[in-house]
This record gives structure tokens, sequence and C-alpha cells, in this order.
């Protein structure tokens, strides 16, 4: 069977200062493809996650697969915000509903305080169809591995036996600080744990032992930082937080 893909590219968008007084070198990032006959091997990378707070379970679906993408090669997991998921979803809709494939013209003005922001979309029989047409793509496998971005929201709707997926991806302008910055170390334990693993991609057990120490090592070794196994100030932003 052949395998049809539209692809525009990859492109880099400049917002103008008067966009914003502080957002510089804004990079968006549009891909899309139609993936409705495809020849590809299975590509199912590990467990479904417990599903996102205001995520269908097919939207929980997609991103367990997005995430199980990037641990599977070394990328840090993405954050989903409920705020990208209500966009992408919105964008799902509207390309289901009008039984076309487009990107969302309005990206940059419907998702807020973003340095970096992209978006894939496409469509086909099946959640894991879709993923496999990503993931053979290169402009969409480059938005899904992509360092840069560390949160995502994921729109999925099913209609008349098509899944149209949306996804959207972000790196915050602005980061609040919050007690997610409080010093952690091997033997540190609790929810914060929990959640700096599930970022790093380790099994999240919520106790600091060797593997997440070695795991934040090589993520600071990456990134330029002091690699102590000390997950502080630094290391906390460099995640995303």
């Amino acid at each position: 069977m052949s395998t049809t893909l539209t692809l525009p590219g990859t492109t880099t968008l400049t917002l103008p200062r008067s966009a914003t007084s502080t957002l510089q070198h804004s990079k968006r990032r549009l891909a899309f493809l139609t993936a409705l006959a495809l020849a590809l091997a299975t590509f199912l990378t590990g467990a479904i996650d417990a599903k996102p707070a205001g995520a269908t379970t097919t939207e929980a679906s997609v991103t367990a697969l997005l995430n199980g993408a990037r641990s599977a090669h070394g990328v840090p997991r993405l954050t989903v915000r409920s705020d990208l998921i209500a966009v992408a979803r919105a964008q799902a809709n509207r390309m289901a509903s009008q039984n076309r494939l487009y990107h969302n013209p309005n990206l940059v003005r419907d998702v807020r305080n973003f340095r970096w922001v992209g978006e894939n979309v496409g469509y086909g029989p099946s959640v894991a169809l879709v993923h496999n047409a990503f993931m053979n793509s290169p402009a969409h496998k480059a938005n899904i591995l992509d360092r840069d971005y560390t949160e995502v929201g994921v729109g999925a709707v099913t209609r008349n036996g098509r899944v149209w997926i949306a996804q959207v991806f972000r790196r915050p302008l602005h980061v609040t600080a919050t007690s997610a910055f409080r010093t952690m170390r091997y033997g540190s334990h609790g929810s914060r744990v929990a959640m700096l693993q599930r970022r790093l991609g380790v099994r999240a057990t919520g106790y600091f032992g060797r593997v997440t120490r070695a795991k934040v090592r090589a993520f600071q070794r990456r990134h330029g930082l002091p690699a102590t196994g000390v997950v502080g100030a630094q290391t906390w932003r460099r995640l995303g937080f």
C-alpha cells in the first residue's frame, strides 16, 4: 500500500517586537500529514500513562505514545497543560467538522505565554498509525523530539472512522517559581520527586535513588550544567518548570 503525505516542512517565525515586549527568537514549527494508507511497522512505546487531567482516553493514548518516543530517544517527557489541550482539541474539532487537514491559523494568538510554540496535525484510521506516520516524517518527528519544548496539549476527535489529531507544543516564556524549586538530591522522596522522574523519563517511584541521580547527572551534562546529581533552581528551570 502507498503512503500519502502532505508536508509543508518546518517554518520559523520571528514575531515583531510589538507582538510582545520580551519575546525574542520565537519559533513556530508546523507540520501536517494525511495518514490514510500506511504500510508501517507497529510502533507502540510503553504503557499508557495515567490520563492527564481534562484529557480523553484517546488523547491520553496519543500523549503516552509521544512521551514514550521522547523517553526512548533520551529526551525529557513533556508536561501536559490543560490550556494547550483546549487549543489542540478545538483545532481537531475544526478539522473533523470540515473534513479538512490544516494548521490553526491563530496558533500564536490562541497559545499564551510561549517562547517557542509548534503544532503537528494529522488524521488516520487509528492513533497508532498516525503516531507511526509522525515518527516517520522528519518535520513531525523534529517537533515531537525537540528538547526546547517542555509542554504539550493533545486534541483528538474521532469522526466517521477517522481520528483527527492536533499536538500543540510550547516552551513557556515566563515560569512561575513554585515549591518545585526546592532542592532535591539522593534520598529525597515524595510527589515532587515523582514529578521530576516523569520529566526525566524515569519510573515515577517517588524516591530519589541511584537511577534518578544518574539521569539527573546525564541531563545536567547535556545542558551544560554542573553534573552534581542535585536538582536545584538551575536544573528545575532547564527542565522547564
